[in-house]
């Protein structure tokens, strides 16, 4: 029985991919369209998850690196803010438009 194998990931690699995948889970976020909204709203849910597990993992392995950290964190706050949009848009398509609608969107009724 020996010892855990130490990780030999560079914790820079998934924190560079949460930075990379968080901008486009909040471009998908931020309208759903009226065409292929299905499809629209599953790469979007893709993305956002996986800039989540990116920046977790990044955060797991970093150890005292603080540059890394922070470009995970950054990668999952914005990750994370586009999944909260994407959700929040759907909310408002599966309700019928009884969920107020968002602030952002160029769609909203006022």
């Amino acid at each position: 029985m020996g010892a855990v194998a130490p990780d030999h990931e560079p914790p820079a690699a998934p924190a560079t991919f949460a930075v990379l995948l968080g901008p486009v889970a909040f471009y998908l976020g931020i309208i759903v369209p009226a065409q292929s909204t299905i499809r629209h709203v599953l790469l979007g849910a893709v993305f956002g998850v996986l800039c989540l597990l990116c920046g977790w993992r990044a955060l797991r392995i970093a150890g005292r690196r603080v540059g890394v950290r922070v470009w995970s964190w950054i990668g999952m706050v914005i990750g994370a803010a586009g999944l909260v949009m994407l959700v929040w848009q759907v909310l408002v398509i599966v309700t019928g438009g009884a969920f107020p609608s968002p602030f952002w969107s160029p769609y909203a009724n006022r």
